[in-house]
């Protein structure tokens, strides 16, 4: 099998280790996805490509989506996504395909890998089991790809298999949620892709920012500037909650950031998050 490119977008740490996982099983090289988005297209070189990501709204988080469809030249080559979630992994990995797809391509093989969850507390949930878990579900992914196996392999099956059914009404309650969150007159008739871009508008700091701009830093899409040594947000959120879990001080408040919940991978830094935007050589 020739060298592999894997591709990665992470906000809290989770998305970023699997990456770096896998890209070492391989032998492959690690890709910020950030880094490369801009790019009129984007054109794998290696003939393994994989794409790893976290699952938001039990979907495709909406910079991953312009990844894959700016996918070119990709005809014939392997390509394989791991998403990682809290719950489920929902309609993401059938909404990729669905992407490349439409751009002359498909996703050969996609794996679902159960992670802690970053946006709201689960009590019961025993993150060091999931830290542990993690590369040996890695090894699993990775000896299926050197075999070139096709398919979906979800961690949780039984998981994924129940919510099958209700994930039109995910999508209904994600949406009345990012309205709220973003402070959108309802019913708006925008979709949850368009509302996640909001959802920063109810986001602010309190008296605990030192301006430091760590959380610009951190932001994967440049999202926020730093305006007389405070956070002005942008609109084009990713929902990735990286500013505000990687805050040294705590200082930042809003509809997606005010359940009182903070957590990123403990083998990750906000140096390493803020890699991700930094322009490919």
């Amino acid at each position: 099998m020739g060298k592999a490119e894997v591709y990665y977008f992470s906000g809290t740490g989770n998305s970023l280790v699997l990456a770096k996982l896998v890209a070492q099983r391989l032998g492959g090289e690690l890709i910020p996805i950030a880094s490369v988005i801009d790019r009129e297209k984007i054109e794998p070189a290696a003939d393994v490509a994989g794409i790893v990501f976290p699952v938001y709204y039990a979907d495709t988080p909406n910079i991953v989506r312009r990844f894959a469809e700016k996918l070119e030249n990709a005809e014939g080559k392997y390509i394989f996504a791991i998403c990682n979630y809290g719950g489920a992994a929902g309609e993401s990995l059938k909404t990729l395909d669905r992407i490349l797809r439409s751009r002359g391509h498909a996703l050969s093989t996609g794996f679902g890998v159960h992670m802690p969850q970053n946006a709201f507390r689960k009590p019961w949930e025993m993150k060091s089991l999931a830290y542990r878990q993690a590369p040996k579900r890695i090894d699993f992914i990775a000896r299926s790809i050197e075999a070139r196996r096709t398919g979906l392999f979800y961690s949780n099956v039984l998981v994924q298999t129940m919510m099958t059914p209700f994930q039109e009404w995910l999508r209904r309650m994600a949406a009345l949620y990012l309205e709220k969150a973003s402070n959108t007159p309802a019913p708006s008739g925008l979709t949850v892709e368009q509302l996640m871009a909001l959802a920063d508008r109810s986001f602010a700091v309190d008296e605990n920012c030192t301006g430091c701009g760590t959380c610009a830093r951190v932001c994967a899409v440049g999202n926020i500037e730093i305006v007389d040594k405070k956070p002005v947000w942008q609109n084009h959120c990713e929902n990735c909650l990286a500013c505000f879990n990687w805050c040294p001080t705590d200082a930042i408040r809003g509809a997606l950031a005010n359940t009182g919940y903070r957590y990123h991978h403990p083998d990750v830094t906000a140096r390493d998050i803020a890699r991700q935007s930094e322009p490919q050589t």
